[in-house]
């Protein structure tokens, strides 16, 4: 009987360490695969001018009519370039004065947008967009939101004046300023706030993801990879959630560009684990947001960051697909829209690479050395620039 306890025993240890091997083997097979896109994301987000809005609305509530209500607007360079303002544009020039503080920020400055409303000759609910374009590569085009009522001029003359107070903050909206800011511990609180008071609130559920997601990278960087893959779990969980739901919106209105972007950029995140491809579907969403967004009867119609974005994004799929020549074609396109963009210009360099173009090749890989030399992508392409001239 004893004897028989002991070989369980045995088999039980042998088990459970064969387990641990496995498990060992899987991890050090996602550091092996990781590296490139984990390390591209922080590079992103720091080694270029980066433009922050704590806010990107406001609601001005019950304006008086002749009334000139201003609101400011404080931005921030959270890069480790300079961030260059190159234009303010408007929806309504009539109806909107925008006055910006300065047009050239060092790192960590910060600046302020002023945005005063001519209600004169306006009168009930308005919307109106400011675009702020910037060098921010990632970032080039903001879009800041106001909105308010506009009484007419005999309305409320006998009667006492009430006035809209603007939007509160919800914990959504402070979970989102907190995500911006990469304080994902801080949103994670917020955001789980917002999911208690619906949790079928999609865009919660989408950044808590995000957030979890976002912890993960930088706990691989920090070389915890239990850690990041325990993260990683927490961040596909979310997504398995949010999925049916932007379908369902998109089921109901086909239009809705923002369930395209997150569907497809949910797939794209999802695919850099190892034995996970889910680039098709990722491309078919980043597809059929294009087709919005470029679509004249749509409301982001000359958007050219969503533009931007959206052709690099579907150029480095195809990449990862090893369809070379399309993405050439997309990436293309967001070079002349964007010259500046340093994951474009690497990733033709790369495409043209493959196709044997060697001359563009080295053209675009020096041009990210140029552009940013101190990012992981010029890092990359120094590596990639010696194997070339081999």
């Amino acid at each position: 009987m004893k004897d028989n306890i002991i070989r369980k025993n045995i088999k039980n240890r042998i088990f459970s360490l064969i387990i641990c091997i496995v498990f060992s083997l899987f991890f050090i097979l996602i550091a092996q695969n990781l590296p490139l896109y984990n390390t591209r994301a922080i590079a992103i987000a720091s080694s270029c001018p980066s433009i922050y809005f704590p806010e990107d609305s406001w609601d001005f509530g019950e304006i008086t009519p002749d009334e000139l209500p201003t609101y400011i607007f404080k931005f921030k360079n959270i890069g480790d370039e300079i961030l260059i303002i190159k234009e303010v544009k408007v929806s309504c020039e009539s109806c909107i004065d925008p006055l910006i503080s300065t047009r050239k920020l060092n790192p960590e400055e910060e600046g302020e947008l002023k945005i005063t409303v001519n209600s004169i000759d306006m009168i009930g609910r308005f919307n109106k967009r400011i675009y702020l374009e910037s060098n921010d590569p990632i970032n080039p085009q903001v879009v800041i939101t106001i909105s308010g009522f506009i009484k007419e001029k005999n309305e409320s003359i006998f009667q006492p004046q009430t006035k809209i107070q603007p939007q509160p903050q919800t914990p959504f909206r402070i979970g989102m300023s907190y995500f911006g800011k990469g304080e994902y511990d801080k949103a994670i609180i917020e955001f789980e706030k917002s999911i208690e008071l619906d949790e079928k609130h999609t865009e919660s559920c989408y950044y808590l993801g995000q957030c979890y997601l976002q912890k993960g990278i930088i706990e691989y960087n920090n070389k915890n990879i239990l850690k990041a893959y325990s993260l990683y779990r927490k961040a596909n969980k979310f997504a398995e959630q949010v999925i049916p739901q932007y379908e369902k919106i998109i089921e109901d209105n086909p239009a809705d560009l923002n369930s395209y972007l997150k569907l497809a950029y949910i797939y794209e995140t999802r695919s850099i684990v190892p034995f996970v491809n889910e680039y098709d579907e990722a491309l078919e969403y980043y597809l059929k947001a294009l087709d919005l967004a470029t679509s004249s009867s749509s409301a982001l119609a000359g958007n050219t960051g969503i533009i931007i974005y959206l052709n690099t994004r579907i150029g480095y799929i195809y990449f990862e697909k090893k369809k070379n020549s399309q993405a050439i074609e997309y990436l293309e396109k967001a070079k002349e829209m964007s010259p500046q963009n340093v994951e474009v210009a690497y990733y033709l360099g790369l495409s043209y690479n493959k196709i044997g173009e060697k001359e563009k090749a080295r053209e675009f890989l020096l041009r990210v050395i140029e552009l940013s030399p101190q990012s992981e992508f010029a890092r990359e392409a120094e590596k990639k620039l010696k194997k070339i001239s081999k």
